[in-house]
């Protein structure tokens, strides 16, 4: 053997050692120093979590009665675990023989039963799926609380050898019941199954427990939710090699959620939603022609106007919210309320804004007499029209009264009294600008006071902030608008109305020009408010100048009945007025409802009794003005007591507000005070 073999051997054996000492630690760390680590990963991989999810919070009202509340149902569940063991259901195109006998005695679609019980974050799945835990039962329908139901049910559970791995069983499941026939649908929101892009905003450590939650999607669900949802509950077993569970090692009972103690009163909510469809109804019987108009919609609010909580709040048209019962809304239903005219599933009351008309007149009133431009010992002339430069401002319907004060002024609604303060108010702010000095513009300082324009801070989601407008931000929403307007005045046809009003904008949209104050202090053209807003501003009016951020929640109860959390409507501040100013427009505003243009609709009504204040609102819309929405904002309360209540109602293309919304109103107020019996 040559010394070149010998060397090839040697070599050879020094690998071969090599690698064996290499197997043999491999092996030591593997049995000794890994080996608890392996084991317990071993005993893990047969122990799996069940989610239990929790007993939601009920939402009840002032008095106890529930909007949102768990009721038991009849659900029919699938296991997973022990259709796959029937070994012919594991692609939709197999014959799942189980599910589809399933779909026909439920009358339901088997595709839609198959999605439902197909692991959610599993491949490309439709909606439908199955976001819990692979080793419980899949609920697959709701079955509702009837003998036909219940018969169902018998029937799956007595032909078990028919229905393998499928059980029907009593379950708490979300529940709308409209008490006293109350919808609130917009205000109490609903429920929806949690998303992914949520889940991955959550700590890893919560993810598991929070897979099948139902979270709150709008109004107060989405906004208490934290409190409704409660803590849920796990039960750790062991499953076999496939998954089967075969028994139980541990179990965490679920804590139920707090209730949310509402300040809405049922009986005030449902007659505030009657009254609304009776004033859209009304609308359009009477036509355009007649005070009236096509009504598109209606909104409204009941506030106190001590304590800042709302008493009641809706829009019409609404939607039943039982459709979202067991929290979850069949997909075409749906569909039908985002295609159903007037949106159905908009809340018109706090989350949209519009031009308030002349029901805006005693916000008005508070800033010209602040900062000094009127006063209730000054008399103004109420021509039939007010002209500035070549523009000619009208009265409504050309009348004319003289010269009057402020109280009259407010009583008749006289908008010429209004040009003639606002264009003096105007001069002077322009004098100011071009001396270099800040303009006072007292009346949208004092809206902002009221809460306009600024956000409501209410314990519901996306409310509006609504609009006043002033030099500075005219300026700076021309910046950011006017190219398209600019675009707009080349691209129109010759002729279209839009065409001159985008031309005019372009060039000049940047100014804040007398017109849009004179405008604006009849509370027309930029002004934009919100029923809630409004009535936040008129309980500041009633309360002698409190100014709430309004609250719908009062309390947080423990699932034992024991407060949490008090909530009260924190106050924002208070109108800068003397109390001589604002006793005076509050009086102007009782005269309203018994000589002025609430006079017809409150004929009869017991002022000896409940004294009520008001004012009427008739807001022109669109560039060529077809049409108005009707308004109508009032207070109230015990004669020779402090006004209680603020109630306002408003019509969107409604027409005029005396005529139509301010006879709604006094439906809402005779339920208040019981005056019909």
């Amino acid at each position: 053997m040559s010394d070149r073999s010998r060397l090839r051997l040697v070599v050879l054996r020094a690998l071969v050692v090599s690698l064996l000492l290499t197997l043999l630690g491999r092996l030591w760390y593997l049995q000794v120093l890994a080996g608890p680590q392996y084991a317990q990963a071993a005993a893990d991989n047969q122990k799996r979590d069940i989610i239990a999810t929790a007993p939601r919070g009920e939402i009840v009202d002032d008095r106890g009665l529930a909007f949102a509340r768990n009721k038991t149902a009849l659900v029919v569940s699938v296991d997973r675990i022990a259709i796959q063991r029937q070994g012919d259901c594991t692609a939709i195109t197999d014959p799942c023989t189980t599910l589809h006998r399933l779909s026909k005695v439920l009358h339901a679609s088997f595709h839609d039963i198959f999605n439902r019980i197909q692991l959610c974050g599993v491949g490309a799945l439709p909606k439908g799926c199955w976001n819990g835990s692979p080793y419980e039962p899949v609920p697959v329908s709701q079955l509702k609380a009837d003998q036909a139901s219940t018969r169902l049910a018998l029937q799956i559970l007595e032909r078990k050898e028919d229905f393998p791995g499928v059980t029907a069983e009593l379950a708490a499941v979300r529940h709308y019941p409209k008490p006293k026939g109350a919808f609130a649908s917009q205000t109490i929101g609903n429920l929806a199954p949690i998303t992914s892009e949520e889940l991955a905003k959550l700590p890893k450590v919560q993810r598991q427990a929070r897979l099948r939650d139902l979270v709150g999607r709008q109004g107060l669900e989405q906004e208490y939710d934290d409190f409704l949802r409660g803590r849920a509950g796990v039960t750790q077993v062991a499953v076999d090699h496939i998954g089967g569970v075969t028994g139980t090692l541990s179990q965490t009972a679920p804590v139920p959620g707090d209730n949310l103690v509402t300040s809405l009163d049922a009986r005030v909510q449902a007659s505030l939603e009657s009254s609304l469809a009776g004033a859209v109804k009304h609308a359009r019987q009477l036509g355009v022609h007649a005070y009236g108009g096509p009504a598109d919609f209606a909104a409204g609010v009941v506030l106190n106007a001590q304590t800042g909580h709302v008493v009641a709040m809706g829009s019409y048209p609404s939607y039943d919210p039982s459709l979202w019962d067991g929290g979850r809304i069949d997909t075409k239903a749906y569909a039908r309320l985002q295609k159903a005219a007037g949106s159905p599933l908009v809340d018109k009351a706090y989350s949209s804004a519009y031009s308030p008309g002349s029901s805006f007149k005693p916000i008005s009133t508070s800033g010209l007499l602040h900062d000094g431009t009127a006063s209730i010992n000054g008399y103004y002339p109420c021509g039939p029209s007010y002209s500035v430069g070549a523009t000619s401002f009208r009265n409504f319907e050309g009348e004319a009264a003289g010269s009057i004060n402020l109280h009259k002024t407010l009583v008749i609604s006289c908008d010429t009294v209004y040009y003639y303060l606002a264009y003096h108010d105007w001069l002077r702010d322009e004098a100011l600008v071009h001396q270099h000095k800040k303009p006072v513009e007292g009346v949208q300082h004092m809206a902002r006071n009221y809460g306009i324009g600024r956000p409501t801070d209410v314990d519901l989601p996306n409310a509006t902030t609504g609009h006043i407008a002033d030099r500075r931000n005219t300026l700076l929403q021309w910046k950011a608008t006017h190219k398209d307007y600019c675009m707009g005045a080349q691209r129109r046809p010759v002729g279209d109305p839009i065409k001159a009003f985008d031309k005019e904008y372009c060039t000049d949209g940047w100014r804040f020009n007398p017109g849009l104050q004179l405008i604006e202090d009849i509370g027309q053209g930029s002004v934009l408010v919100s029923p809630l807003q409004l009535a936040v501003a008129y309980a500041a009016v009633a309360n002698g100048g409190t100014v709430f951020e309004p609250r719908v929640g009062q309390a947080i109860l423990s699932p034992d009945g024991h407060v949490v959390h008090q909530l009260k409507a924190p106050v924002r501040g208070h109108i800068p007025l003397p109390k001589s100013e604002l006793d005076y427009i509050r009086n102007a505003l009782y005269d309203v409802n018994t000589q002025g243009t609430g006079a017809t609709a409150f004929a009869g009504w017991p002022q000896h009794k409940f004294r009520i204040g008001g004012k009427t609102g008739t807001a022109e819309l669109g560039i060529n003005r077809s049409y108005t929405s009707a308004w109508f904002a009032s207070f109230g309360g015990k004669a020779g007591e402090k006004p209680q209540f603020v109630t306002i109602i408003m019509v969107d293309k409604g027409g005029v507000g005396g005529v139509v919304a301010a006879p709604a109103a006094r439906q809402v107020w005779d339920t208040i005070f019981g005056v019909d019996g």
